[in-house]
């Protein structure tokens, strides 16, 4: 089962509190992206300590976490939302449901042919490139004719 939470919708957090991992976003086990995750949010948390910008790193580092750390689940939240596909999955589809599941399966036979968005995609889901590579005009382009195709 998946969920995600939203600790950055509220208004106040308790001080010294601070959830990571699958207690922001648990993500079903196929896609092997759990731990990878929370070892980003770990390097995250890393690098907030470190910069040190913090008068009172306890009470300012959970809002900072928040807002960073909605990047780092980007990615595989999107392959997780995929799951709607099947009929018994519980929860409201994306409202860009069915555009999201056809430019997925063009891009995915845009891959079969072109070496470079192969690797591409393999980069994205091992998470070493962000979701929005996808968004580069000339790959949008070229998957919206692979579209038309279908």
């Amino acid at each position: 089962m998946k969920f995600r939470s939203h600790f950055e919708r509220l208004d106040v957090f308790p001080r010294g509190l601070l959830p990571i991992s699958d207690a922001i976003c648990r993500f079903n086990p196929v896609y092997g992206q759990g731990m990878s995750v929370a070892a980003l949010e770990a390097c995250l948390l890393q690098r907030l300590l470190e910069l040190g910008e913090y008068s009172n790193p306890i009470a300012a580092l959970a809002p900072a976490f928040f807002a960073e750390v909605q990047t780092l689940i980007e990615t595989p939240w999107s392959v997780a939302k995929l799951d709607f596909v099947f009929p018994d999955i519980r929860g409201q589809r994306p409202a860009d449901f069915e555009t999201t599941l056809k430019f997925g399966i063009a891009l995915t036979r845009l891959a079969d042919e072109d070496p470079a968005v192969h690797k591409l995609t393999i980069e994205v889901q091992h998470l070493l490139k962000p979701r929005s590579v996808y968004r580069h005009p000339t790959l949008v382009q070229r998957v919206l004719t692979k579209m038309a195709e279908m």
